[in-house]
């Protein structure tokens, strides 16, 4: 059956180019148990998934015509070897070798000819472990059904290798087809947004009134508020990756000592180490940053293939605010972004970010880029978690790090997930603009470290 395109989707495959490839996915470190090698885990795995049926959305294609509705159609046969692959790194075989070469994988297209996924296994790690990267593209899920899928795969206990994320049934009542005809679900969807957007320009004129009275922005949500950087460079095609993970339980000792969220943790952190990475090149900038936080809108056990979040335009932090001025900052700040979003209907909350990034790609194609401020500074994203351990056959994960996209406005991209008590940290950017994105890891475990020390303070004081 084919099956519609929804626009939020379709906008991900229109942005999808050499310099802009719309790939998201994982980078998923195992260790053998004892008495197993890599070379033989590798092996036995490579034979489950390359024996494995692809099931929608990993057995379609996406079909664009120039006149007509977009949508997915049956793919015909899928020859494995071509989405099951294996590598081995040259010696010595170090986590640093191993991240640069996923970044190389990370930024190729994927081909719209072939079903829009692939899954390498790479060993020849001097640790004696192995990793399985995972890529696919962003029309085919967000980060929370990725989740569901991906850990899906994975058993909380030595044995048997389950069906991969491709081959994985998901539950016909939320990821099942529409039974309504394409041209009836698209013209329903198109309807249904028409409204949500109407309500949507009707509470932007409302905070467009409330601006005018009180000359002054009102705190929630600020796209176009922050300044240039280094990261609001047009986006190149090279990719560079850096990886790091903080113990899930102190987080949360954090968020409650400053009256927060973990996902607020996570964003003071990235917060922090990517003002010290500036500051380091004396590009400080003169006023706070701007975050795209990016928000699931699913109903608990929706796990359809397709896109559904919106987000938030968080500000920042002072450019020298202390970490407990920070935090306290941006604990603010998404507090206030969510109470705006939740005034809205969740129809109206998808379309509020692709209005304004219709907007910034408007001003970007007229060439006003050089002279409007960039919508956001760079993205930073919590996608959830799975508690407990999980294994891949007799392999246990010790790291499961989030590879996410960049595209214009920004080159920089900092994604989390929480596994078995960490929250593990991908940090992709435009190489271009940021060579080395283990600098801006260390200053994020760095910021921590004072994080913890200041919420350890405010527990001690009367």
């Amino acid at each position: 059956m084919h099956r519609p395109i929804p626009l939020l989707d379709f906008i991900f495959l229109w942005i999808d180019r050499p310099d802009t490839p719309a790939n998201v996915g994982a980078l998923m470190l195992f260790q053998p148990l004892e008495g197993q090698d890599a070379t033989r885990a590798v092996r036995q795995a490579l034979k489950a998934y390359r024996g494995a049926r692809p099931v929608a959305p990993f057995d379609r294609i996406p079909d664009v015509p120039p006149l007509g509705l977009a949508h997915w159609r049956p793919s015909g046969r899928i020859d494995p070897r071509r989405h099951v692959m294996h590598h081995r790194l040259p010696a010595p075989g170090t986590l640093g070798q191993m991240r640069e070469y996923v970044a190389r994988l990370h930024q190729t297209r994927l081909d719209r000819s072939r079903p829009l996924y692939e899954a390498h296994f790479i060993e020849g790690l001097s640790s004696g472990q192995f990793v399985l990267y995972i890529k696919s593209h962003h029309a085919t899920w967000d980060g929370r059904s990725a989740l569901a899928r991906v850990f899906g795969s994975l058993s909380d206990e030595p044995g048997a290798i389950l069906p991969p994320f491709f081959a994985r049934e998901m539950p016909a009542a939320t990821a099942g087809p529409s039974t309504a005809p394409p041209l009836m679900a698209s013209v329903r969807s198109l309807l249904l947004q028409g409204i949500a957007l109407r309500e949507l320009f009707t509470a932007l004129a409302a905070r467009a009134a409330r601006i005018r009275e009180r000359s002054q922005a009102p705190a929630g949500n600020a796209p176009f508020a922050g300044p240039h950087t280094r990261f609001n460079q047009p986006v190149r095609a090279e990719r560079s990756l850096a990886t790091f993970s903080l113990p899930l339980e102190r987080m949360r000792q954090v968020a409650r000592a400053f009256g927060g969220t973990v996902n607020d943790v996570v964003v003071a952190v990235v917060d922090a180490g990517v003002q010290r990475y500036l500051a380091v090149r004396n590009e400080r900038p003169r006023e706070p940053l701007v975050a795209m936080c990016p928000i699931s809108q699913r109903d608990a056990n929706d796990l359809e293939a397709t896109t559904k979040v919106t987000t938030l335009f968080v500000r920042l932090g002072a450019p020298r605010a202390g970490i407990e001025r920070r935090m306290a900052a941006i604990v603010a700040s998404t507090a206030a972004a969510k109470r705006e979003l939740r005034e809205i209907s969740k129809a109206a909350a998808l379309d509020y970010a692709m209005l304004a990034f219709g907007l910034w790609f408007a001003s970007h194609t007229l060439g006003l880029g050089a002279v409007t401020r960039p919508i956001v500074n760079f993205v930073v994203s919590n996608v959830g978690g799975v508690p407990g351990e999980r294994y891949l056959g007799r392999s246990r994960l010790v790291g499961a790090y989030p590879v996410s996209m960049v595209a214009d406005p920004t080159g920089l991209n900092v994604t989390s997930l929480s596994s078995d008590g960490r929250m593990d940290f991908g940090i992709l950017a435009d190489r271009a603009m940021v060579p080395d994105p283990d600098e801006i890891a260390r200053h994020c475990a760095e910021a921590f470290a004072r994080l913890q020390r200041a919420a350890r303070s405010r527990a001690v004081r009367p």
